[in-house]
């Protein structure tokens, strides 16, 4: 039986792109989080995304490193 496309293999390319745009994002919210006018509600769901993404780039980090 063929894998789902969230269960095959990624590339070398496109982990390395995925983190960028991980890194990207992230960026993005911190600037809103320090130099924007944020209610209560919306600056706690951009620092609770940007903790997920700090895991999600750590992930992908780690898998880069186990694939060289």
């Amino acid at each position: 039986m063929p894998k789902k496309l969230d269960e095959q293999e990624k590339s070398k390319k496109n982990l390395q792109q995925q983190i960028r745009h991980t890194k990207d994002r992230l960026q993005d919210a911190e600037f809103a989080l320090e130099h924007e006018d944020l209610s209560p509600g919306r600056r706690k769901e951009l620092e609770e995304k940007n903790r997920h993404r700090r895991q999600d780039i750590w992930g992908k980090t780690k898998e880069l490193r186990e694939e060289e």
